[in-house]
């Protein structure tokens, strides 16, 4: 019969490692900041999209601008 330590396995050499993956990532408390981290991602690919946009739009009103009135701003 073999032997079954808790948080440890036997690798292909029967040597007994650490296991990993005992924390479940589901618990609340396994990753902690992880729900934070998501946003501030979120957020600055939110603000890069918003100065690409907005850099666009004012060129266009420029351009706009500058047809209305015979090429001079």
């Amino acid at each position: 019969m073999s032997e079954h330590r808790p948080g440890y396995y036997k690798d292909k050499h029967g040597d007994w490692q650490k296991d990993r993956r005992t924390n479940s990532r589901r618990s609340s408390n396994a990753f902690p900041f992880d729900h934070e981290q998501r946003k501030q991602f979120r957020r600055k690919a939110d603000r890069e999209l918003y100065e690409t946009d907005h850099k666009k739009a004012i060129k266009e009103a420029l351009e706009d601008f500058a047809e209305d009135h015979d090429g001079h701003l």
